[in-house]
Protein backbone atom coordinates (compact mmCIF):
# COMPACT_ATOMS: atom_id res chain seq x y z
CA UNK A 1 0.00 0.00 0.00
CA UNK A 2 1.40 3.04 -1.14
CA UNK A 3 2.40 6.03 1.98
CA UNK A 4 -0.65 8.39 0.39
CA UNK A 5 -3.22 5.65 0.62
CA UNK A 6 -2.14 4.84 4.36
CA UNK A 7 -2.55 8.33 5.70
CA UNK A 8 -5.79 9.00 3.50
CA UNK A 9 -7.04 6.00 5.51
CA UNK A 10 -5.38 7.51 8.89
CA UNK A 11 -7.44 10.58 8.06
CA UNK A 12 -10.88 9.03 7.71
CA UNK A 13 -10.45 6.90 10.29
CA UNK A 14 -10.13 10.00 12.63
CA UNK A 15 -12.59 11.83 11.00
CA UNK A 16 -14.80 9.23 11.97
CA UNK A 17 -13.95 9.15 15.79
CA UNK A 18 -14.00 13.06 15.63
CA UNK A 19 -17.50 12.63 14.00
CA UNK A 20 -18.89 9.98 17.10
CA UNK A 21 -17.22 12.50 19.51
CA UNK A 22 -19.06 15.19 18.17
CA UNK A 23 -22.34 13.34 18.13
CA UNK A 24 -21.88 12.02 21.81
CA UNK A 25 -21.51 15.75 22.69
CA UNK A 26 -24.30 16.97 20.71
CA UNK A 27 -27.14 14.82 20.90
CA UNK A 28 -30.10 17.52 19.57
CA UNK A 29 -31.26 17.71 16.07
CA UNK A 30 -31.76 20.16 13.55
CA UNK A 31 -33.72 20.86 10.58
CA UNK A 32 -32.33 21.49 7.24
CA UNK A 33 -34.35 23.16 4.69
CA UNK A 34 -35.45 19.94 2.23
CA UNK A 35 -33.78 17.54 4.75
CA UNK A 36 -35.43 15.43 7.42
CA UNK A 37 -34.09 16.46 10.95
CA UNK A 38 -30.75 14.91 11.68
CA UNK A 39 -28.10 15.23 14.45
CA UNK A 40 -25.37 17.73 14.19
CA UNK A 41 -23.03 15.33 13.94
CA UNK A 42 -24.21 13.61 10.92
CA UNK A 43 -24.70 17.68 9.54
CA UNK A 44 -20.97 18.21 10.02
CA UNK A 45 -20.38 14.43 8.40
CA UNK A 46 -22.46 15.57 5.92
CA UNK A 47 -21.03 18.50 5.07
CA UNK A 48 -16.83 16.95 5.11
CA UNK A 49 -18.71 14.54 2.28
CA UNK A 50 -19.58 17.12 0.14
CA UNK A 51 -16.40 19.59 0.69
CA UNK A 52 -14.05 16.31 -0.03
CA UNK A 53 -16.09 15.59 -3.07
CA UNK A 54 -16.36 19.03 -4.44
CA UNK A 55 -12.25 19.12 -4.18
CA UNK A 56 -12.07 15.39 -5.35
CA UNK A 57 -14.24 15.59 -8.91
CA UNK A 58 -12.06 18.55 -10.65
CA UNK A 59 -8.87 16.95 -9.88
CA UNK A 60 -9.96 13.46 -10.63
CA UNK A 61 -11.54 14.83 -14.09
CA UNK A 62 -8.55 16.59 -14.95
CA UNK A 63 -6.25 13.05 -14.44
CA UNK A 64 -8.64 11.59 -16.38
CA UNK A 65 -8.14 14.44 -19.39
CA UNK A 66 -4.37 13.46 -18.79
CA UNK A 67 -4.75 9.34 -18.90
CA UNK A 68 -6.40 10.24 -22.30
CA UNK A 69 -3.82 12.57 -23.79
CA UNK A 70 -1.26 9.62 -22.42
CA UNK A 71 -2.56 7.59 -24.44
CA UNK A 72 -3.27 9.22 -27.66
CA UNK A 73 0.64 10.48 -27.27
CA UNK A 74 1.93 6.55 -26.59
CA UNK A 75 0.12 5.85 -29.61
CA UNK A 76 1.53 7.92 -31.91
CA UNK A 77 4.88 7.74 -30.88
CA UNK A 78 4.30 3.66 -31.45
CA UNK A 79 3.11 4.77 -35.04
CA UNK A 80 5.78 6.88 -35.45
CA UNK A 81 8.35 4.09 -34.18
CA UNK A 82 6.74 1.27 -36.63
CA UNK A 83 7.31 3.80 -39.44
CA UNK A 84 10.82 4.38 -38.47
CA UNK A 85 11.52 0.69 -38.12
CA UNK A 86 10.11 0.41 -41.97
CA UNK A 87 12.41 3.01 -42.97
CA UNK A 88 15.11 2.28 -40.85
CA UNK A 89 18.49 -0.46 -41.90
CA UNK A 90 16.57 -3.38 -41.25
CA UNK A 91 14.71 -2.57 -44.34
CA UNK A 92 18.05 -2.80 -46.86
CA UNK A 93 18.19 0.85 -47.33
CA UNK A 94 21.44 2.02 -45.52
CA UNK A 95 21.37 5.20 -43.87
CA UNK A 96 25.03 6.29 -44.62
CA UNK A 97 25.51 4.97 -48.16
CA UNK A 98 29.34 4.97 -48.09
CA UNK A 99 29.86 2.84 -44.98
CA UNK A 100 27.49 0.02 -46.51
CA UNK A 101 28.58 -3.68 -46.69
CA UNK A 102 29.64 -4.72 -50.17
CA UNK A 103 28.15 -8.38 -49.83
CA UNK A 104 25.06 -7.08 -48.13
CA UNK A 105 23.61 -5.29 -51.26
CA UNK A 106 23.59 -6.34 -55.02
CA UNK A 107 24.11 -2.83 -56.68
CA UNK A 108 27.01 -1.53 -54.92
CA UNK A 109 29.98 0.28 -56.98
CA UNK A 110 27.35 0.53 -59.61
CA UNK A 111 28.02 3.81 -59.79
CA UNK A 112 30.50 5.02 -62.60
CA UNK A 113 31.98 1.80 -61.86
CA UNK A 114 33.45 2.19 -58.89
CA UNK A 115 34.64 -0.72 -56.68
CA UNK A 116 32.99 -1.84 -53.61
CA UNK A 117 36.22 -1.81 -51.69
CA UNK A 118 35.70 2.44 -51.77
CA UNK A 119 33.12 2.82 -49.45
CA UNK A 120 34.95 0.28 -46.74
Amino acid sequence: MKAIRIVQVIVLVLLAVYVAIFHAANPETVRLPGLISMPVAFVAALAMVVAWFTAWLPARLKIWRLERKLTTIRSERDRLLDELQLTGPGSGAPIIPDRVDPHATSNVGSRRGDDPSDYL
